[in-house]
């Protein structure tokens, strides 16, 4: 599924702005920037007493220095085209790092996999 993502997110812009998109860490220099990860899996399902299939999660944590509510309906926009499914019971609150000066966001998604 990385590959997916990275796919779905290559050449990132919101507001005309790149934005770099990675798994589990950045390792650049902007101020603002998404990490993914996958999450959890559950909900599996079978067929013939055999797994047939099952849902994974990602999350995608937003990190920015400023204003990044247009990032997230740009990351809600994209992964919905994808074919996946927001999952905002599983999001995260809106929080602030005072040590840092990063303003932070995760979101989830779901996508059914079929083995």
């Amino acid at each position: 599924m990385n590959a997916v993502i990275k796919e779905i997110f290559k050449n990132f812009k919101v507001d005309n702005v790149s934005i770099p998109v990675s798994f589990l860490f950045y390792d650049g220099n902007k101020d603002t920037y998404v990490v993914f990860m996958e999450w959890d899996k559950d909900n599996s399902y079978g067929a013939d007493d055999e797994i047939a299939g099952y849902v994974t999660y990602y999350d995608f944590e937003i990190y920015s220095k400023k204003n990044y509510l247009n990032i997230v309906t740009a990351i809600k926009e994209k992964m919905s085209a994808a074919g996946w499914t927001y999952q905002p019971r599983r999001d995260s609150p809106d929080r602030y790092d005072k040590d840092t000066g990063y303003y932070s966001k995760t979101l989830c998604f779901a996508y059914p996999i079929q083995i």
